[in-house]
This record gives structure tokens, sequence and C-alpha cells, in this order.
């Protein structure tokens, strides 16, 4: 395959290859932001955004069009390679620095670190841009810049200098990943982590394959297709997994958050609905304003106002009662319970309008009201483990509860109002 010209595969001939991963690091910078903003003293978000920004610049930038503009626009030819090579340099400083503040807790020898690694790669940028003032590159190369002054005094070194920098980050980076991954317990943490270790790795075969095709040559060998066909898709992908990376670890925990919330609050529909023959329901939560926290905090409240006004009427005995009576049916533990606090609230509710009816009106003639039941009032906050328990029962054991309500019922004197 070597000096092949028919050679197709060109990745990175075009601009959404580039776009792709230039949009998804700008959409991980922006879900940084507001986190940036409010503590901009905490070194992971500077670091997180000074990579994930610098990491959109430079894919933004490499558009074969972009670098010809980049060059227009300055009157320098190949300006844009070293503008781009001192980005990506930065980028991989960036990458050391987010995961060794990542990886390490406060101390001085994690300041020291983080200092040598900025020291080493801001000498590698002005390198960068010495041997670029140096070198001759009066002919603009956008595809093979690398290849082309592969043989040119300074140009040569040039090209070396921002190779050296990316291919260190990459194995160091993907070293402390590596050992720091064994001791990641959260979920979304581990698939970021899992996410950035493949991308270094990629990083690292783009550095190998640019490498062998400078050295190529240096031998008098055309390995060109190396570095412009080969290389470039392994930066690309490598750029997307690591927006993937943040990403994921941003914006996951808050996706597990959200559902969560969403699966409590339909759990608890039936409860609710139950507690609207108690009283009016709130106002319901539309709007832009409602997210799913809001509005399962109004549901929870419609519960437990209703739980409040029937607290009266609830009866720890009829509870065990019927948890035991669900028992003695073949009903789970978890079951029995959820069953006995259905059946305690339907019936708390029959009592409330039978108050409401007047008891002479509502008590039926041939059982007499009990006396000896204990009232117990609903605490003003119940768990959601216990509201969802008893939700589950009114929705898939609601002829059980039906049965045990209107026993109940009439056990106490009063019409079951099944």
């Amino acid at each position: 395959m070597p000096g092949d010209r028919n050679w197709h595969w060109d990745m990175a001939g075009s601009f959404a290859a580039y776009a792709i991963p230039a949009v998804l690091l700008a959409v991980a910078f922006v879900i940084k932001l507001p986190l940036l903003r409010r503590a901009w003293q905490d070194p992971i978000l500077r670091a997180t955004a000074l990579l994930l920004g610098i990491g959109a610049i430079v894919f933004a930038s490499l558009p074969p069009g972009n670098l010809h503009r980049i060059n227009e626009l300055t009157g320098v030819p190949n300006f844009a390679g070293v503008w781009v090579y001192s980005l990506l340099t930065a980028y991989c400083g960036a990458c050391l620095w987010l995961i060794i503040t990542w990886r390490e807790p406060p101390s001085a020898a994690r300041r020291r670190r983080t200092r040598l690694v900025w020291t080493a790669y801001a000498v590698i940028i002005v390198g960068l841009w010495v041997t670029f003032a140096l070198g001759d590159h009066h002919v603009e190369r956008l595809r093979d810049l690398d290849t082309y002054y592969a043989n040119t005094p300074w140009m040569r070194e040039h090209t070396m200098l921002y190779l050296l920098a990316h291919m260190v980050s990459a194995v160091v980076a993907a070293g402390i990943l590596w050992a720091w991954f064994q001791e990641i317990a959260d979920r979304w943490l581990r698939r970021a982590v899992v996410c950035l270790q493949v991308a270094y790795a990629l990083g690292f075969v783009f550095d190998v394959a640019k490498v062998a095709a400078i050295a190529a040559r240096w031998a008098g060998r055309d390995w060109d297709y190396l570095s412009t066909y080969v290389a470039p898709p392994f930066a690309i992908v490598e750029a997307f997994l690591v927006a993937v990376g943040f990403i994921a670890g941003q914006a996951g925990p808050y996706w597990d958050e959200h559902r969560s919330l969403r699966r409590t609050h339909r759990r608890l529909e039936p409860l609710w609905r139950a507690m609207l023959t108690v009283g009016a329901a709130p106002a319901p939560a539309t709007g832009r304003v409602s997210g799913a926290e809001l509005r399962l905090e109004l549901r929870r409240a419609a519960i437990n106002d209703g739980l409040l006004r029937l607290a009266p009427h609830l009866s720890g005995e009829r509870r065990e009662r019927v948890r035991h009576a669900a028992l003695a049916e073949g009903h789970t533990g978890s079951a029995a319970r959820g069953i006995a606090g259905a059946v305690d609230i339907l019936v708390a509710v029959d009592a409330l309008r039978a108050a409401g009816e007047g008891t002479t009106a509502a008590r039926t003639p041939h059982a007499p009201p009990r006396q000896d039941t204990p009232r117990h009032h609903a605490p003003a906050d119940v768990p959601d483990g216990d509201l969802e328990s008893v939700a589950y029962a009114l929705r898939v054991h609601s002829q059980v509860i039906a049965a045990f309500r209107r026993q109940e019922a009439a056990a106490e004197g009063f019409r079951s109002h099944v």
C-alpha cells in the first residue's frame, strides 16, 4: 500500500469528521460553564473547562478549508500549522493537569506535579514558535505538512516537538487512568474513565502512525498515507471519546437522578389518586419551570396533605390485622405491608366520609362502632419507600384491597365506598 495514490479512505478530508468532535467538545464545555461560574476556584472545573475549550477550538480549526482561511487571514504560509500544534500541546498539558488534579487530593506534591506539567508544555509551545520562525515553510500544505517538511531543518524539529508532547501525554494519562480505574466505585465515573483510556490509547496510535511516516521520509521511503489518511481518524475518534467521557461523567448522574424522580412520580400515582378523594389536588406543575423534582414534590405534598387529614382515622392495629390476614393468604411480607397500608388509608377515607355524612346515617344497623381501635397520626413526611409500597399494592392488588376494605369498614360500623 505504500505510495498508493488510489487510497480512498479519506475520513480526515471531511468537514463533518472534525465538526462532530468540535461540537461535542463545545457541548461538554457549555455543560460545565454554570458550575465553573459558581466555583471558579475549583481546580478540577478549571482544568476541565480549559481542556474542553481548547479541544473544541482545535477541531474547529482542523478542516482543510479552515486551515487555509487561517493562513490567508494572517498572510503567513502554514501559520495554521503552528496555531493548531500549539493548541494541541496546550490541550495535552490540560489533559495531564486534569487527570493529576482529578486523581490526587490537594497537596504540595500535586501542586509540584502540575507546575512541572505546565512548565514542560509551555517550553514546548515556545519551541514550536521558535522552530516555526526559523524554518522554511513557504509552500502551503493543508494535509501533509508533517511529511512534506520532514527533511526541512527546523520544520522537522517543529513537527517532532508536538508529536513528542502528544505521545507523552497519551501514555502518562492512560497509565494514571488505568491505576485510578481500580479504585473507582461510581458507575458513571468508571464509564468516563474507560472512554478516556480508550481515547488516549487511540491518540498514541495517531502518534505512532505520524512518526512512522516521518521516519520513512528520513529513510527515503514514501509512507505518507500513514500521516495523511491513517492517523487523523484516530485523533478524531480520540476527541469524540474525550467529549463523550466528560459528557457522561457530568450528565450521567443527572440523568439517573432525573429518571429516578420520574419513576417515583409515576409509581406514586395510584396513591395520589386515592388522596384526591380526600381533598382538592394542588395546581399541576406545568411550563418550563416545572421539572421532574418539582412535579414529584407536588405529588408528595398532595399525598402528605391527604394523610394528615386522614390521620385521626388511621389505625396501627388495623394495619397489623390486615397484614397478618394478607400473609395468611400467601402474600409476601413486602406485599402484605403494602396491602395493609393501602387498606388502612382507604378505610380511613371511608371513616372520614362517614364522619362528614353524620354517624347516625352512615352506621350500618347490624354492626356497632368499634371503640377499641387506637388511632395513630401519620407523620408529615412519609418515606418514599413506604408510599411506593402502598401505591404498588393499589395498582397490583386492587381486588384484594377492596375485599379487605369492605371487611374492615363493616367491622368498624360504616359503609365502604369501594
